[in-house]
């Protein structure tokens, strides 16, 4: 698993992949497509799902020269038969053991300003909190 905050992802995720990602979600927001394009493979394709005011540059000979793709994404405009659908997928890879849900903290209802206090320093990071009535 890489970190998104980590200083030096472009060269984690270099190593990772020596040649090239087939696919690269980011949820950062950031949208430094600088950055990412380099990290694809050819026809590779970058999916961004964050980040609507901002004004990355656009480097235009990594997507053309590989023909590579950048796509957006918004959950949002999905139909029911496609949420339908990537819910089934999430179920069968839970059930095959290859999909594993991140660590949770459950708490009690109650506690659902401790909750917030935690995320808010920072000690939730990598885990969900679950409230319970």
């Amino acid at each position: 698993m890489l970190d998104y905050r980590a200083p030096d992802l472009a060269e984690r995720l270099a190593a990772a992949c020596p040649g090239g990602a087939g696919l690269y979600v980011d949820t950062s927001g950031a949208n430094d497509l600088e950055t990412a394009l380099p990290l694809l493979a050819p026809r590779g394709r970058l999916v961004l799902m964050a980040g609507a005011r901002s004004r990355p540059v656009l480097p235009a000979a990594d997507l053309y020269m590989y023909d590579r793709s950048i796509i957006g994404f918004v959950i949002s405009h999905a139909t029911v038969a496609e949420l339908a659908e990537a819910a089934a997928a999430v179920n069968r890879l839970l059930a095959a053991g290859l999909l594993h849900p991140r660590a949770t903290v459950e708490l009690p209802l109650s506690a659902t300003a401790d909750a917030h206090r935690m995320l808010e320093r920072g000690e939730l990071r990598g885990r969900r909190a679950v409230l319970r009535p």
